[in-house]
């Protein structure tokens, strides 16, 4: 209603200045200078979206006029953020990975019997299918790959995964700006929806950018200023922000939020986010709930696969010893992706895909701990746990 009255006002305002000033009579002196006409317009905001063309380059109600108070100090302030230590030569997950390439797929107790013609211990039919590696085995000049126990299968039938080595960062204290990962390369513009800065190198993928300001261009576009005369484009980025714990969370339990719209996970004690990252959710049709919840299960390594179809449908998958997994939600969990680098963007069947090392670090921060020599902790209704918050809440209102 504010915002009707106030459009009436400056349509108002608009036609009265065009009309031109009315005489007063009697209170003029005819031999005074005659006075400048005033503008014919006013620069209200809807007026500046509706037709820039009437408005000065930098009226109050311009982007332009906005832009260019921004004065960030110098230097930048650093965001309290680290990255933990790496080594390339550590191993990356608990186990080699690899994708079923060649479908349907034999697996036999040796490879001998698949040499004799003898029948196999099962068949992979369709979908998706990863499995884990423990060993290997050449026989007449072939090499094939141990599976599980007395389960083998050709070599030249897998495709060993990477996994990704893109890790969030740690928090030594609350951020004071929002801050964000770049989900792809990107040229930052002088002013919102300007020219590229050519001055300035590009953004990269995952690359870490703290956000001094934003400003709006028409009703569906959202521009961030990450440094000076560089402005992104709010889908070229995962943000960050710091939220207050949802009503229900205790002042100092852990608790960790979702933002599904920006594809980021952050860890929180108390009011105090201590860790952040970027995460792949449900797909459209198979999207990840929005919800406060707990985690209720704990699994260090297990099994996962489609519960509505069985092998033989192209929507089956089938993976093992998927690592570091926390389920908040029915079978809804967040875990360890080693099969995609895509973080950032909608990818899972439903899950909450973390790279491998956020995985792992997620699980042991996260409340209660894993009993050592544990594969799994079941947690009981009303015990304590750590709180999820999974929400779908858009920046463009």
């Amino acid at each position: 209603m504010r915002r009707c009255l106030f459009i009436a006002f400056g349509l108002i305002v608009l036609l009265a200045l065009r009309a031109g000033p009315v005489a007063a009579a009697g209170l003029e002196d005819p031999g005074a200078p005659k006075r400048t006409s005033p503008a014919r317009y006013v620069c209200v905001p809807t007026l500046v979206w509706q037709d820039p063309s009437l408005c000065p380059a930098h009226g109050p109600a311009t982007t332009a006029y906005r832009v260019a108070t921004i004065v960030l100090p110098d230097p930048l302030p650093v965001l309290p953020a680290r990255e933990l230590p790496q080594d390339e030569d550590d191993d990356l997950l608990p186990h080699s990975y690899a994708h079923v390439n060649r479908l349907p797929l034999n697996v036999y107790r040796h490879p001998m019997e698949a040499a004799a013609g003898l029948p196999p211990v099962r068949t992979m039919l369709s979908g998706d299918w990863w499995v884990s590696v423990q060993g290997s085995v050449e026989y007449e000049g072939q090499l094939w790959y141990l599976i599980n126990d007395d389960e083998y299968v050709p070599a030249d039938a897998l495709g060993f995964a990477r996994g990704s080595r893109f890790q969030g960062v740690y928090l030594d204290d609350q951020p004071a700006h929002p801050f964000a990962w770049a989900n792809r390369w990107v040229q930052p513009s002088v002013v919102p929806l300007g020219p590229e800065n050519g001055a300035v190198p590009p953004i990269q993928r995952y690359q870490l950018v703290t956000i001094y300001a934003q400003e709006r261009r028409g009703s569906d576009q959202l521009w961030y200023l990450v440094g000076q005369d560089q402005w992104v484009e709010q889908s070229s980025v995962s943000r960050v922000d710091v939220d207050p714990p949802p009503p229900g969370v205790g002042p100092s339990d852990k608790w960790i939020e979702i933002d599904l719209f920006e594809q980021t996970i952050a860890a929180y004690e108390g009011p105090r986010m201590v860790y952040a990252t970027m995460i792949s959710s449900g797909r459209t049709a198979t999207a990840t709930p929005a919800g406060l919840y707990r985690v209720h299960y704990k699994v260090r390594e297990g099994k996962m696969s489609n519960p509505d179809v069985e092998d033989g449908s192209a929507a089956w998958y089938y993976i093992e010893d998927v690592p570091w997994t926390l389920y908040f939600h029915e079978g809804y969990s967040i875990h360890a992706a080693f099969w995609h680098d895509a973080f950032g963007f909608l990818r899972s069947h439903g899950c909450v895909n973390l790279a491998p090392r956020d995985a792992e670090w997620f699980f042991d921060w996260s409340y209660p701990p894993m009993p050592e020599g544990k594969k799994t902790l079941s947690i009981g209704a009303g015990s304590p746990s750590t709180w999820v918050w999974a929400h779908l809440t858009s920046p463009l209102g």
